[in-house]
């Protein structure tokens, strides 16, 4: 990776932001789309025709934290209506950072054209944007200029500093939720959907840099489809076999990204083409701190790529979430 020297202009350089800095960041988000239009229409559509799933508002968020008044954005769950006491569960999480299309998007379509093959087999539960303030704006972010992809761990050391409302709200409401004969969840799988776009060099990695008083960043995304495992679990003999069998997948739509120098991917030392794992509970990702599941994952895509469209992005999510499901029903992990 290139370091490149910081430039942003919010803060002063090699000084880590104060709330006065935040705010000033906060005030200069603007609003690009609509979460109710994309995201919340298309869910409440879903759900209300389906014998299958449910709608459930499980939190909200203000839209604007500095007015008491503020337009709250409701946060929405999709699940069974029936949560079976045998059956274990699956859980697929998009919009943890809210900017990341095709991860919403993408949960969004095989909630609506996939879903439904597996309901005989698994509890199928989804979060289509854990961030709907993020995904207005596209931003990284939530308002409080935390990112919620580092708020998901289980202890609350400096808890003020790194947890978001957003990841309290949802692991709230995913550690009550019960079967239909109020026995405990069992996750089995969990799947987080993200992308990295061209603006992570642009944007959010100079603005990280500013807020945490530092003065150069990396500049670079790799171009494909990669996977994010969680070290933690690599001793199970068919961790990597289940990671590996996903890319296989996902590479019949979209090219995976290729090593980097030193066997690396996006600053990590890769296990092998397309993986890279990481210790996901102690970073607070969400895919690995959201809920205790045996299998974790996060995809990661690169919509800016010259070799992919955002169709294509979608398609690998949705492609990915199915591999990664698949993979247990025909070694029949239940």
């Amino acid at each position: 990776m290139v370091k490149v020297p910081l430039s942003y202009p919010i803060g002063t350089k090699g000084s880590p932001w104060g709330q006065p800095e935040r705010s000033e960041w906060r005030s200069t988000r603007k609003i690009h789309r609509s979460y109710h239009q994309d995201v919340v229409m298309p869910l409440k559509s879903f759900c209300d025709s389906s014998s299958d799933f449910q709608l459930v508002q499980y939190g909200s968020i203000a839209n604007n934290i500095n007015q008491s008044n503020s337009k709250k954005l409701p946060l929405y769950a999709a699940i069974p209506k029936d949560i079976h006491n045998n059956l274990p569960s699956v859980l697929i999480t998009g919009g943890t950072h809210g900017y990341e299309t095709s991860g919403v998007i993408g949960a969004l379509s095989f909630l609506s054209t996939k879903a439904r093959r597996y309901i005989s087999k698994y509890n199928i539960i989804v979060i289509p944007c854990i961030c709907p303030w993020g995904y207005e704006h596209i931003e990284r972010w939530v308002s409080s200029a935390l990112d919620p992809n580092r708020s998901f761990r289980r202890d609350d050391i400096d808890i003020e500093e790194w947890r978001t409302e957003e990841a309290s709200q949802l692991m709230h409401f995913l550690d009550e939720l019960t079967t239909k004969d109020g026995g405990a969840m069992e996750w089995v799988c969990h799947l987080d959907l993200h992308e990295t776009t061209q603006s992570d060099c642009t944007e959010f990695r100079p603005a990280k840099t500013a807020r945490d008083g530092l003065v150069e960043y990396d500049d670079h995304v790799p171009d494909g489809f990669y996977l994010v495992g969680d070290s933690s679990a690599s001793h199970r003999d068919d961790q990597l076999n289940w990671y590996n069998y996903v890319l296989q997948r996902v590479e019949k739509v979209t090219h995976i990204a290729e090593l980097e120098s030193g066997n690396t991917l996006s600053g990590y030392p890769a296990t092998s083409r397309g993986l890279v794992l990481v210790p996901a509970k102690e970073l607070g990702l969400c895919g690995g701190g959201c809920v205790d599941a045996r299998y974790v994952l996060t995809t990661e895509v690169y919509p800016d790529s010259e070799r992919s469209s955002e169709e294509d992005c979608v398609n690998a999510q949705v492609e990915a979430v199915c591999a990664a499901v698949d993979y247990l029903v025909e070694r029949n992990d239940t």
